[in-house]
């Protein structure tokens, strides 16, 4: 069983961190949540409407999106290009009625916002892990979601690139008044970040609350450590 009668609420605005141990359920707990897997039972509810089940696009529409662990842009667009798919295709799809200009300007002040201008008519083919991690939020964000759920955005980053697309996240929470939801193994990046966070251990919910009575909940420090 990946997730085990796992109940919570993110309230709008919030910025929430899930953490635990490998094998938690964290990014299945993102799939069955952004429609990329169903949950044999239980309830997804979005905005007090349920969604379970419901296709990954039809989740986009209602305004949640999400980021992955693994980064897969379109490698033969360009940067820019990957950015105008999610504002033609998300729901900011009433941006087909705006001209090419208005809509490059829309995707040149998202690249902006997350600190991606270096190279917008590059191939992605031929940007580093840490320029296609902030092509990956900067995607996420086209679709102008109003929850957005990133998983693992500093994996495999360097201290400067985690830095710096944290600072991202803090313009962006700024800029677009944002109800985020992020799983993260750098504990510290979400201790900073965050004002809950959620603990999942073999699928169930550990403990929450605040970063601070996270780092000091017995149970918490036993799930990553062990006992003794």
């Amino acid at each position: 069983m990946a997730l085990d009668n796992l109940s919570f609420q993110v309230n709008q605005g919030e910025t929430v961190g899930v953490i635990g141990p490998n094998g938690a359920g964290k990014t299945t707990l993102f799939d069955l949540i952004t429609g990329f897997q169903r949950p044999t039972s239980g309830v997804v509810l979005f905005d007090g409407r349920e969604i379970t089940g419901q296709s990954p696009d039809q989740i986009v529409q209602k305004g949640m999106n999400r980021t992955f662990q693994i980064v897969r842009p379109f490698k033969d667009l360009t940067v820019l290009e990957n950015v105008l798919v999610g504002l033609i295709l998300g729901k900011g799809k009433l941006t087909r009625k705006r001209g090419r200009e208005e809509l490059k300007s829309q995707a040149m002040e998202l690249l902006q916002l997350v600190g991606l201008t270096r190279a917008p008519l590059s191939l992605s083919r031929n940007l580093s892990h840490g320029e296609l991690k902030k092509l990956e939020l900067a995607r996420a964000l086209s679709t102008y979601p109003d929850v957005l759920l990133a998983d693992e955005v500093f994996s495999g980053l360097s201290a400067q690139e985690t830095q710096e697309l944290s600072d991202a996240l803090v313009r962006v929470k700024a800029n677009r008044n944002l109800t985020l939801l992020m799983v993260e193994h750098k504990v510290s990046k979400v201790v900073q970040l965050a004002n809950r966070m959620l603990v999942l251990d073999h699928g169930k919910l550990l403990s929450q609350g605040t970063p601070q009575e996270i780092l000091s909940d017995q149970k918490v420090l036993e799930a990553y450590l062990g006992r003794g």
